[in-house]
């Protein structure tokens, strides 16, 4: 009896385990509070980069649609329609690329609310065309002379 009375209690938790304890909880908490949040920021961002090429590609499909000699009168019956009747009417014309471009130039005719706010639009849009023009003509006016 005096043998085992002597024999002192010993904690079996050594160091190791304790540091094996806190790189689990770190990573833990890294991967369960970083990844989720790294993901949707992932996400958010492409729907972000998607909205902004929605709204360049609906910039240029609005400036080709108002370019292309219509008149405010048919614009507005334009905007009075639906968004998908718009947009078959941007991509049957050529004027968008698919569908959901379609939909943004619809969006984008939609916020000219008044018909002298579509004459303005229709008239920035011919004098942008005709200065393209002008622009195109003169490179091959210039590229084609011999130096």
């Amino acid at each position: 009896m005096a043998g085992q009375a002597k024999k002192v209690w010993e904690n079996p938790i050594a160091k190791e385990h304790m540091v094996g304890l806190g790189i689990g909880i770190i990573a833990t908490a890294i991967f369960c509070f970083g990844y989720p949040g790294w993901f949707m920021s992932r996400s958010a961002a492409a729907d972000h980069r998607k909205a902004d090429g929605d709204k360049i590609r609906a910039e240029y499909c609005l400036a080709s649609y108002l370019s292309s000699g219509v008149s405010a009168a048919d614009a507005a019956k334009v905007r009075s329609k639906g968004g998908g009747e718009q947009a078959e009417i941007f991509v049957n014309a050529g004027h968008a690329p698919d569908v959901d471009a379609g939909r943004a130039c619809g969006r984008a005719l939609d916020q000219l609310s008044t018909e002298a706010q579509i004459d303005g639009a229709i008239k920035s849009a011919m004098a942008a065309a005709e200065a393209r023009t002008a622009r195109i003509a003169a490179a091959k006016e210039s590229g084609s002379k011999k130096n």
